[in-house]
Formats: C-alpha cells, sequence, structure tokens
C-alpha cells in the first residue's frame, strides 16, 4: 500500500507566530522547523543551526497526514495489548540458541535465529536493562513488503521482519507499512536539506544512495508505569509486574546510531530528555538534562552518529535518555533513517580542509559552514558499526562502539577489526554474533 503523504500544511501543527523561520525558542527548549516554509535557503539554514547545536528539533507541517500517525497509533496499541505468549513468539535474538530455547522452547525454530528484528523486552542500553518493550520492523532486504517475512529474498544483516498476523492483530501490517514508507519519505527530504546545510557539491549520489539503498528500521515502543500497582499496568511483559527499582530509566543514555531519526512522541507523557552538553563518550550528570514538550502533531527530530560523521564534528549527535513515569504509560516509534550497509561512511570532502595564510585549500564550505577544519574521523563502515551496536544490545559481547574510535589520531583497535570483518561478512546473511565474536571482541 502507498503512504498516506499530506501535501498542504497540517491543521493543528503550525508554530506559533513568534518561533516560525527561527531556530531556537526558549532556552531549554529544543528548536522548532516549519517545513511548510517556503524560503528554502532559510530553511536550510535553519537546518544547520538545529543540527549543529541541540541535534534535535521538533518539526512542524511535516506532510504526513493526521489520518495515518493516528492509525498507525492505534495498531501501535493494539499490539503491546496482545497477550505475552503472542507477542513473545515474535521474539529477536541474537543467534542466544539455548538460552531462548529454555525460555520459549515451543516457539524456537531455524527462522527466530540471528534475528535483530522483532519483539523484545529485554535490551540493554549502555549495558543497562531499559523499562521498555518493544517492536522492530526494518525494510525488507528484498526491499519488497509484499514478500512473506521469512522468504530467503527478505535475508539481510538485521534478520527477518517478525509481525503478528492478521488474526491476531487486524491491520497491524498495512498500517505498519504505509507509516514506514511516509517516514523513509520524510528523511530523503530532510537528508537533502542536511546535506544543502554542509555545502556538499557530490552530495547527490550519497542521497541517492540513501533512497535507493537505505537499511532504515521503525521501533514501535512501550512504556509501561514504573510502580507496578498502577491501573495503566498491563503486566503482560516479563518484568513489569515488580516495581522499578529507584533511578530505572525507559532507556539509559545513548546517541542514535544511524544518519537521523524521526520520532512520533506521547502527546501525554513527555519523558524524553535531551543532553546539553558536549561530553564525548561522557554520560554527564542530571543537572544539564533538559525534557522536550512535543508540540501536538509534530514530529521529533534528531541527528545520529553517522550525520556527525558525514560533517566531519560539525552536526551533533546528542545523547538522550528516557524516564520512567510510576503512574503513566508511555508509547513512542523511533523512525531510524540508517545508510547502506556497504556505506563507508566518511566527512564530506567540504566540511574538513587544510589552512594556507589566510585561505582554506578546501573552498567548498557554505555561507552556513565556512570554518576551516581539519580531518576528524576515519572512515567507518555502516555495517560494522550497526553490528556492533547490535551485538551490545543484546549480548555480553562487552562492545559499546562510539564515533570516538573513529576519530583521527585515536588508539582504538575498530579501524583494523573493521578491515577484517569487511573480508568476511555477507550482509545479506542475518547477523551472527557468535559466528563473529572472534573478530569483534
Amino acid at each position: 500500500m502507498s503512504p498516506q503523504k499530506d501535501e498542504t500544511p497540517t491543521p493543528g501543527v503550525e508554530a506559533p507566530q513568534e518561533m516560525q523561520a527561527q531556530t531556537s525558542g526558549a532556552a531549554d527548549e529544543i528548536p522548532i522547523i516549519d517545513m511548510a516554509n517556503p524560503d528554502r535557503s532559510l530553511l536550510v539554514s535553519q537546518m544547520y543551526d538545529a543540527c549543529s547545536t541541540w541535534g534535535f528539533f521538533q518539526l512542524v507541517n511535516h506532510g504526513i497526514s493526521p489520518e495515518l500517525i493516528s492509525s498507525f497509533k492505534g495498531a501501535m496499541g493494539d499490539f503491546f495489548a496482545l497477550p505475552y505468549d503472542t507477542k513473545v513468539k515474535l521474539k529477536r535474538n541474537a543467534n542466544n540458541g539455548e538460552d531462548y530455547c529454555d525460555q520459549v522452547p515451543q516457539y524456537y525454530t531455524k527462522l527466530t535465529r540471528n534475528l535483530a528484528r522483532g519483539y523484545f523486552d529485554d535490551e540493554l542500553t549502555k549495558r543497562k536493562r531499559d523499562w521498555k518493550e518493544a517492536l522492530d520492523v526494518g525494510v525488507p532486504g528484498s526491499r519488497d513488503w509484499r514478500r512473506a517475512d521469512s522468504d530467503e529474498g527478505n535475508a539481510c544483516l538485521d534478520g527477518y521482519n517478525q509481525m503478528p498476523s492478521a488474526d491476531e492483530c487486524k491491520g497491524f501490517r498495512d498500517v505498519v507499512e504505509d507509516y514506514f514508507e511516509a517516514c523513509a519519505e520524510l528523511s530523503n527530504e530532510l537528508a537533502t536539506l542536511m546535506v544543502l546545510a554542509l555545502g556538499e557539491s557530490g552530495g547527490e549520489k550519497f542521497l541517492q544512495r540513501m533512497k535507493e539503498e537505505h537499511t532504515s528500521y521503525l521501533r514501535m515502543n512501550y512504556y509501561p508505569p514504573s510502580d507496578a500497582g498502577g491501573a495503566a499496568n498491563l503486566h503482560n511483559n516479563s518484568f513489569s509486574t515488580r516495581a522499578a527499582s529507584a533511578n530505572t530509566l525507559g532507556i539509559s543514555p545513548h546517541r542514535d546510531a544511524g544518519f537521523l531519526t524521526i520520532l512520533l512522541q506521547d502527546d501525554d507523557c513527555h519523558s524524553l530528555q535531551v543532553a546539553r552538553f558536549e561530553d564525548d563518550d561522557h554520560l554527564g550528570d542530571g543537572d544539564c538534562w533538559v525534557t522536550v514538550h512535543p508540540i501536538p502533531g509534530s514530529l521529533t527530530i534528531n541527528t545520529g552518529d553517522m550525520a556527525m560523521l558525514c560533517s566531519n564534528g560539525r552536526f551533533r549527535a546528542p545523547l538522550h535518555r528516557v524516564l520512567t513515569d510510576p503512574a503513566k504509560k508511555r508509547y513512542s516509534a523511533p523512525f531510524f533513517f540508517n545508510p547502506p550497509y556497504k556505506e563507508l561512511i566518511t566527512p564530506f570532502d567540504c566540511c574538513f580542509g587544510e589552512e594556507s595564510g589566510s585561505k582554506s585549500i578546501n573552498a567548498k564550505c557554505t555561507a552556513e559552514c565556512t570554518d576551516i577544519q581539519p580531518l576528524k574521523y576515519h572512515p567507518c563502515l555502516w555495517g560494522y558499526f550497526r553490528a556492533l551496536r547490535f551485538a551490545g544490545d543484546l549480548t555480553d559481547l562487552g562492545v559499546e562502539i562510539q564515533t570516538s574510535h573513529f576519530k583521527v589520531g585515536s588508539e582504538s583497535d575498530h579501524i583494523e577489526k573493521q578491515k577484517r570483518f569487511m573480508s568476511v561478512i555477507d550482509f545479506e546473511e542475518p547477523f551472527d554474533v557468535e559466528k563473529y565474536r572472534r573478530i569483534l571482541e
């Protein structure tokens, strides 16, 4: 089915007049960008400012219809209301073989191995368990949604999709596919503005590869109330029958690995926080976190690690986290716009150069991007970066890969590990942590 795209400004989501044509509101609120603004040069300027300061912004008049968003929210709620036995049949894993067989032996099949996609309620962020359950759905390996999830042509590094049947969750698949494709189309528009903001003259080829070969996925999240006795708590997962311990987070501080993220937030429970500090890999303290209060009908956008690499560090991939709420449940859906697995991410030529007297050897920078910077990052293979992030989320591999590992001058061994990985990986088969453990550890 084709996504519902709204070509006109969406009623009820226009930015307040005093905040239009700006990239920053109050000191404690993330910027607002209005995609209906006819001044494209202003949009490009706003994009640069937002991505290079906060790394977060709210997007209004984004073009995804309110009807599709409403249908998608309903489908998401229907899925998480399913019995746990139904959801766990779709459980993702990292070839965790015997452990998985012990937990749900009646559902274990060859297909359920090596899957980064599917249902889970046991994810680790910074090696701490999240207070949430989720379902990941990604672009099929065949790029054809009409094929069965288990079709061999749909195999890829992230495995196969696993979605409930029509009998289990009526209309779910069609709505999720439509919303996924609408987010992919919007991501192309946003990525184009980001590349233009950096002044990359050769960006067309990169954008074309992102459009045709992206490896994006959509995550549907449900955060139960942290008080086990709350009336809103469905208790149809493996953890929420017990109250959360003190200082438990919905998701621990982290950065998104891909190029950009489109987040559909909960209108009633505002728990997302973004860090207002530059910290490299340090997690900071509680005094520097700002809560994001979504404008009704808006989408929240943030830049990811790969955008930071492409920009040679000009764009910020910000730390963010999700708090728990003792009484309120929360739904959210981030769409992670990710590069092709084989894409070797390197800083755009326009984003670095050498200073010779008062002139830059690289004179490609736009008015938004004029300061001279040396090359800061080595090339990073997206498939390698993604595989290690996946391994860190699900296993005891002990690897938490960061962009700092690719900094010029760092003593990281990931550059050499990446070379070995590139020589043996097959991106058309699901990633198996155990198969590559010797290379990755």
